[in-house]
């Protein structure tokens, strides 16, 4: 006990820390310069290299930054492990320096091995008829004093031989899975989770994604290194909040994508229940949605603001940044759209990012944010009913509500486009609860909205349009029913121009139905449809 008491008396955390601090760095470089081979390396070669060579030296690109990001993983955690062992040495060193001031108070000897004595008996004790009763007092105290030192002992190797435990785990096999291929990002995440257990962490607290607003106040009093700690730990549900920052969410959503893929690429994971089939489109479409995200950057950069992959899958992503935006709009697709559908979405909302970007001001920046949030409809009857819509509105509200709380009451014009079904869930969740919140609401190719009239969706009538190509086969289904027909004169809305064929058609390039969707998301008024050509 003489060795560890010695230790423990002058323990100094700055050690740990400052070891602690350089794997921070580490971890640091390493996500920096993943990025960087992302936006710089691999992204400007996405779009213009095709064929088999360009297959083989993206697949290498990807396997260079799974390497990076499971270098970063493992290096947070090995500074998580430093810090929390820093932190209990610490605490257990402060709780003996306690322990042997209040010896000193109390006139009780502490040995260099960390025994409490008792004074020795003075001659005068021997005579002095109070002096048992004293020294029997002294007694309890020593025993008090014994157990605080012993606890405090304990504490500390407690602390260290769960953080030896804890490295042990994340050092096991580095080099294996860092320079190995499938499961190398996966395998760091679950070493990580596994090195928390180690040291009797339970699994990192995040909130239920039920309040933006709280959530928001919960990220803003981490500090940097719990911020990280949690990226590392649990990005998956850091991901999901709505109300943080959309530069975090993409950064965790990303992360557990990659780790999502990671694991896919080694065989259906264990416990997942996959089948040849499922397994086979889900890794498809992640790679997908991996490409898309790889080739963008700098103002054109894409934002994952949420994913999940499980059945049809889900995934909301953002081009440009809604957090900084002087306009922002919010596409919610329509029936059959899947995460298989997400690349074309993308098409959509850059069609709507430039059309606004052309109407806005100068100096002027806009966001489009693809929401597929909910469990759109199939094509067959789930389509005509609400209950899909319905059972995404919440989800709808709780999203809008978060790009306002992570602006942290900046002003913005907010507009919110449905399109088909989607027209259905942005009016269910605009006629529930306190409404989307949204500047101004538009209809695109709606059979129905759920409401009855337009005043029904908690926003000025003069700031919901409507627009339906006039050969669109969801004529046949408006009004019957998902609610009334919002281009109709009875609902209370406005109208705009529409030029297009079809019911997808209202993206085209050039059209005026684009055009009149852009000035809306600017802010300004659309041509109606008396106007348009």
């Amino acid at each position: 006990m003489s060795d560890a008491f010695a230790l423990l008396r002058r323990f100094d955390p700055e050690g740990l820390r400052g070891a602690a601090g350089a794997w921070r760095r580490l971890s640091a470089a390493a996500e920096e310069a993943c990025d960087g081979h992302r936006l710089r390396v691999g992204g400007p070669l996405h779009g213009p290299w095709r064929g088999r060579d360009a297959e083989a030296a993206f697949a290498a690109f990807a396997g260079t930054e799974r390497r990076l990001e499971a270098v970063r993983v493992e290096a947070g955690s090995v500074a998580v492990v430093l810090e929390t062992v820093a932190g209990r040495m610490e605490q257990a060193a402060t709780n003996l320096l306690n322990a042997l001031r209040r010896a000193e108070e109390w006139g009780l000897p502490v040995s260099d091995g960390g025994a409490v004595g008792l004074p020795a008996l003075s001659a005068a004790d021997r005579h002095d008829p109070d002096a048992p009763a004293e020294r029997q007092r002294r007694s309890v105290l020593r025993g008090q004093l014994q157990q605080r030192v012993d606890a405090a002992l304990a504490a500390a190797r407690e602390a260290a031989e769960q953080g030896a435990g804890a490295l042990g785990r994340l050092g096991a096999d580095v080099l294996p899975r860092t320079f190995g291929a499938p499961g190398t990002l996966d395998g760091s995440g679950a070493n990580a989770r596994s090195a928390a257990l180690a040291l009797g962490l339970a699994v990192p607290y995040v909130p239920e994604n039920t309040d933006p607003r709280a959530s928001a106040a919960w990220w803003e009093a981490l500090s940097p290194a719990e911020r990280q700690s949690l990226l590392t730990l649990a990005p998956e549900r850091v991901g999901r909040l709505d109300g943080l920052p959309a530069a975090v969410r993409d950064r965790a959503n990303r992360l557990a994508l990659d780790q999502r893929l990671d694991a896919l690429e080694g065989g259906a994971p264990p416990g997942s229940g996959l089948t040849y089939e499922e397994w086979n489109r889900e890794q498809r479409d992640l790679r997908a949605l991996r490409e898309r995200l790889d080739g963008r950057g700098g103002a054109d950069r894409l934002f994952l603001l949420a994913l999940d992959p499980r059945g049809d899958g889900r995934a909301v992503v953002a081009a440009g940044d809604p957090d900084g935006a002087d306009h922002t709009a919010v596409l919610v697709p329509g029936t059959a759209t899947t995460l298989a559908s997400v690349p074309g979405q993308v098409e959509r909302i850059d069609r709507l990012r430039d059309a606004a970007a052309a109407q806005a001001g100068p100096g002027q920046r806009v966001a489009v944010v693809s929401w597929l949030g909910y469990d759109a409809p199939e094509a067959d009857a789930s389509v005509l009913t609400a209950a899909r819509a319905e059972e995404g509105a919440a989800d709808l509200r709780r999203f809008t509500e978060g790009v306002r709380t992570a602006r942290g009451g900046r002003p913005g014009h907010l507009t919110v486009i449905g399109h088909s079904y989607g027209t259905t869930t942005v009016g269910a969740a605009a006629a529930g609860g306190a409404g989307l919140g949204a500047d101004d609401i538009v209809a695109v190719a709606s059979p129905g909205m759920t409401a009855a009239r337009a005043a029904d969706l908690h926003i000025d009538p003069a700031h919901v349009w409507a627009g339906t190509a006039a050969d669109d086969r969801v004529r046949l289904a408006t009004g019957t029913t998902l609610g009334a027909d919002p281009t109709g004169a009875d609902f209370g809305g406005r109208t705009f121009g529409v030029d297009t064929s079809g019911h997808s058609g209202y993206w085209a390039a050039g059209s005026e139905s684009l055009a009149n969707q852009g000035r809306i998301i600017a802010g300004r008024t659309p041509a109606t449809a008396a106007d348009a050509p």
